[in-house]
């Protein structure tokens, strides 16, 4: 006779996988690995290349992750302004990124605050 399996038990189990799914961001979690200095360095560079003027970052924080997984870091600029960037919780570990003073004109929120 085969053995019989709980639906309660199949739930949780598909639920448990999904969830751990969904919090493993690859491209977060080795950001927040890193020192200060090391993000830093990493999100002045991915400002750079992404066309923004902020060749020296000076701050990072973590605000925060969604349902979806996706980790929202803030960074400050030595010389001026501050950007909100989203890492998607993807095989790339894609970006997005949007100015804090654009964030607040939106009332999306404040950067360098925890959600």
């Amino acid at each position: 006779m085969p053995p019989t399996y709980s639906p309660t038990l199949f739930v949780g189990a598909i639920a448990l996988l999904v969830t751990l799914a969904v919090d493993a961001n690859p491209a977060h979690e080795q950001l927040s690995s890193m020192s200060e200095a090391q993000r830093q360095t990493v999100l002045a560079a991915l400002l750079l290349n992404s066309g923004e003027r902020c060749s020296k970052v000076t701050r990072t924080f973590y605000q925060g992750s969604d349902k979806n997984g996706n980790a929202f870091w803030n960074a400050a600029c030595a010389k001026g302004g501050s950007f909100l960037i989203q890492i998607n919780n993807d095989a790339t570990g894609s970006t997005r990124i949007l100015s804090c003073k654009v964030l607040e004109a939106v009332h999306g929120g404040r950067c360098f605050t925890k959600f």
